[in-house]
C-alpha cells in the first residue's frame, strides 16, 4: 500500500459529530471503536486478566492514566486490547500534561515481560519533548514525540506538521503487512519496513536488542502505556485492513455473539474453541460453565480462559428466579463476574424487587421471552413490554426472535416497536410461526432475516445478537457454522446494497 493510498483511507472515515462514536460511513468502511467512552469493555491490564483496579479513570468520555511520580507501569499498569491485530489503521486522540511520558504500542506480546516495567511492543512515543528528559536520550531524537521509540526519530520537515501542547492531538498508525507508518495530526512522521535487515539492525542497537524477533510478530495487542504521568485518551478506533477477511458485523452498530445455552452439552474449552473458529468474541455466560456460587478464584480462572481466547463475557443468563434470594444471587453473580447485563426469567411477582435491584446495582436486566410453550414465562416481546414499560428503563428484554415468531409475532416489527427496551437478542430460525415450529439453522425457516437486519440498522441496536442454536444440540457444530455463515452473508449483502444506494 502506498503512502497516498493510506492517507486516502484515513480521510474516508469522515468526521465525528460526537466523541467516542462512529459515523454511519465509518461503520460501512469497517471502522470499529476500541473504546466506547464509558466502560472498560474490550481492555484488560497487560499483566492482568481484568482491567486494572487503580491507576486509570474514566470521566466525561475521556480515559485518563493517572500520575504516579513518573514510574513506569508501577501504578495501574499498561492496558491492552483483548483482541490482537495484524493489518490496520489505528487512530487515538491524546493530550499530554507538562512533563508527561506515555505511548501507544502495537504488536504487543503480553507474555514477553511479566516482570517490572512496561509490556513489550513497537511504540508510537507520546512525550512532552520540552520538559521530559527522555527526549534527550536515545539517538538523534528517536525517543521524542511520534518516534518509533528508541529506533526511528520523527520527521518534522513537512510544513503542515503541528502539535498542540494544550489540547488533543491525533496519533495514527498504519500497518500493512511489514510496511508501517506513524502520523501525527494527519502528517506522516515515521515510515519503516519490518522483517528486513535494516530494521533488525536498528533493533540490534536499541534497548530491545535482547528481545528475540522484536517488532516482527505476525500480530499483537494494542497497548496504552502507564508511565506514571497524567495523559488523556479518547476516540480510540481501528480499521482492520484486508477487509475481505473481516466478518461483516464489524461494519454494524451491534456485535455478533453466542448464547451460552448453545453449548449446554460441552465444556467451556470446547465452547471457546468453536467461537475462535467462527471468529466470534462475545459470550453470554451460562451457569453450567460458571456456577452461580463460583468463588472469586473460580471466576478469575474462568475469565482468564476467556481472555486467552479473546472472548468477552458480555452478560450472564438466562437465570431463572423464583425467590428474592435467587434474585439477590443473580445480581451478586453478575457483579463478581464483572458484567452489566443479566438475562433473567423472574416470577411476575418478583418484578418490583428486580426493579429495586437494578437501581441498586446499576445493571441492565433483560427478561428472556419463551414463546407459546410457557405462556406464564413471558411468551413474546409484547408481553415483556407490558410487564416492564412502567419499570426503571434498565429493565427490558432479551428478544428471542425464534420464540417471538412461534407466538405469532413479527420480530422485526417488535424490535422497531420496543427497541428502547431491547438489551439483548437471541438469533435463531424456526419452521413455523406457531407452537408447532421448531428450531432449525438460520435461513432454513420462516423468519425474514432481511427485514430483521433492516430493523437492527433502523434502530441502531448497539447490543449483542447472540446465536442460540437449539437443533441437534449433541452435535451442533455444523449447524452453528451454517447459521453464522448465512447471517453474515446477509449482512454483507445488505452492506453492499446500502453502499450502492448511497
Amino acid at each position: 500500500m502506498t503512502a497516498t493510498a493510506c492517507l486516502c483511507l484515513l480521510f474516508l472515515s469522515g468526521t465525528h459529530a460526537q466523541d467516542n462514536t462512529l459515523t454511519r460511513q465509518e461503520i460501512i468502511d469497517g471502522w470499529q471503536l476500541l473504546w466506547d467512552g464509558k466502560s472498560t469493555e474490550g481492555w484488560r491490564g497487560a499483566k492482568l486478566t481484568d482491567f486494572p483496579p487503580q491507576g486509570w479513570t474514566i470521566k466525561d468520555g475521556i480515559l485518563n492514566v493517572n500520575a504516579a511520580e513518573g514510574k513506569e507501569s508501577a501504578n495501574g499498569g499498561d492496558i491492552v486490547t483483548l483482541k490482537q491485530y495484524r493489518n490496520f489503521i489505528l487512530k487515538v486522540d491524546f493530550k499530554i500534561t507538562r512533563g508527561a511520558n506515555s505511548g501507544i504500542k502495537y504488536f504487543v506480546d503480553t507474555d514477553i515481560n511479566q516482570g517490572e516495567g512496561s509490556a513489550i511492543g513497537c511504540e508510537f512515543q507520546i512525550l512532552d519533548d520540552k520538559n521530559h528528559p527522555d527526549a534527550q536520550q536515545g539517538l538523534n531524537g528517536n525517543r521524542t514525540l511520534g518516534a518509533l521509540y528508541d529506533l526511528i526519530p520523527p520527521d518534522r520537515s513537512n510544513p503542515n506538521y503541528r502539535f498542540n501542547e494544550h489540547d488533543f492531538n491525533t496519533a495514527t498508525i498504519v500497518v500493512q503487512d511489514n510496511k508501517v507508518q506513524h502520523f501525527l495530526n494527519d502528517v506522516k512522521i515515521v515510515e519503516y519496513t519490518r522483517n528486513t535487515q535494516a530494521f533488525n539492525a536498528l533493533v540490534a542497537h536499541s534497548k530491545y536488542k535482547d528481545r528475540q524477533n522484536f517488532g516482527n510478530a505476525l500480530s499483537g495487542h494494542i497497548l496504552l502505556q502507564d508511565h506514571g504521568d497524567n495523559v488523556f485518551f479518547k476516540n480510540i478506533k481501528i480499521k482492520e485492513l484486508n477487509a475481505e477477511r473481516l466478518p461483516p458485523e464489524t461494519r454494524e452498530t451491534f456485535k455478533l455473539g453466542m448464547a451460552g445455552y448453545t453449548f449446554v452439552n460441552f465444556d467451556i474449552e470446547t465452547t471457546l474453541d468453536m467461537m475462535q473458529k467462527m471468529n466470534i468474541h462475545y459470550l453470554c455466560i451460562k451457569n453450567f460453565h460458571l456456577p452461580l456460587d463460583a468463588t472469586e478464584a473460580q471466576i478469575a480462572h474462568f475469565k482468564a480462559k476467556l481472555a486467552r481466547a479473546h472472548v468477552i463475557g458480555y452478560g450472564v443468563g438466562p437465570i431463572y428466579m423464583n425467590s428474592e434470594k435467587e434474585v439477590d444471587q443473580a445480581f451478586e453473580y453478575a457483579r463478581k463476574v464483572g458484567v452489566k447485563l443479566i438475562v433473567g426469567v423472574p416470577l411476575h411477582s418478583l418484578l418490583p424487587y428486580v426493579n429495586k435491584k437494578v437501581k441498586e446495582y446499576d445493571m441492565k436486566f433483560a427478561i428472556h421471552l419463551h414463546g407459546p410453550d410457557m405462556p406464564d414465562k413471558y411468551p413474546d416481546a409484547e408481553d415483556v413490554w407490558k410487564h416492564v414499560k412502567d419499570l426503571d428503563p434498565r429493565v427490558g428484554m432479551c428478544l428471542d426472535i425464534g420464540h417471538d415468531t412461534r407466538n405469532g409475532k413479527d420480530p422485526a416489527a417488535d424490535l422497531l416497536k420496543y427497541s428502547s427496551r431491547v438489551f439483548d437478542i437471541h438469533l435463531k430460525d424456526v419452521t413455523d410461526s406457531n407452537k408447532r415450529g421448531y428450531s432449525v439453522e438460520i435461513g432454513r425457516g420462516v423468519i425474514d432475516f432481511r427485514s430483521f437486519i433492516k430493523a437492527l440498522r433502523q434502530t441502531g441496536y448497539a447490543g449483542v445478537c447472540s446465536l442460540e442454536h437449539e437443533k441437534n444440540m449433541e452435535n451442533p457444530f455444523s449447524g452453528i457454522g451454517e447459521s453464522i455463515g448465512y447471517f453474515r452473508a446477509l449482512l454483507d449483502l445488505h452492506s453492499r446494497k446500502h453502499a450502492g444506494e448511497n
